[in-house]
């Protein structure tokens, strides 16, 4: 099955998100280009359909050139090549142990544009456990999307599992309040257990309003 996401991206941009499986393929057209080739598809007598959502859809993060951060101690990142991990290559976090506040230790992505009070907002991430934690057959961290000063509530925080099996994870929500960019960032606590997890591709959307 193929999935195609349209994302309105900065300076009259479009980006073209195609989903087949585990596999992604991001393409980056100016407007002009991305009409210009709707019209081609049209002409030679295709159908073109897009979701519902896809003309709200908005890019909250940087898609082109992801700014990958860790927080804390005991933890350290390196990008690695994958054979696994679509693009090739992964950053690799590696968490030395186990922490009483699991996220004092973390990796960041920061946002590049404001979140609004009712905007329903949707995070895809590639994630894998490369090192399970000691004891489980899988990894263990939060994945949240929260305000970085007080009162640090968040729009969405969901645990999750990987397993040495990569996939994409989708987690919603939608925000109560207005974030501004440079308040909010996309956190992964890893601070559950040693372990070694993957992190590849990664798209924060507004997809829409809440009704």
């Amino acid at each position: 099955m193929i999935d195609i996401d349209l994302v309105f991206g900065r300076n009259d941009n479009v980006i073209i998100m195609v989903f087949a499986g585990e596999e992604v393929i991001v393409l980056k057209l100016r407007m002009g280009l991305f009409a210009a080739l709707i019209a081609l598809l049209v002409g030679a007598g295709l159908s073109v359909t897009t979701s519902s959502e896809a003309s709200a859809m908005q890019a909250l993060n940087d898609t082109m050139s992801v700014r990958w951060d860790v927080e804390g101690g005991s933890i350290r990142r390196s990008i690695v090549a994958s054979e696994t991990a679509p693009g090739g290559a992964a950053l690799e976090v590696r968490m030395r142990r186990r922490l009483e506040e699991v996220w004092r230790s973390r990796v960041t992505v920061p946002l590049v544009r404001d979140i609004n009070a009712g905007d329903i907002v949707e995070l895809r991430v590639w994630v894998r456990a490369e090192t399970p934690i000691r004891g489980m057959d899988t990894g263990n961290i939060d994945l949240q999307l929260v305000r970085t000063s007080e009162p640090y509530d968040n729009i969405f925080s969901e645990n999750i599992r990987p397993t040495e099996e990569g996939q994409y994870y989708t987690v919603r929500g939608t925000a109560t309040a207005d974030f501004a960019a440079d308040d909010v960032v996309f956190g992964a606590n890893m601070g559950y257990g040693r372990q070694t997890i993957h992190f590849g591709p990664i798209f924060i959307n507004r997809v829409g309003t809440a009704e």
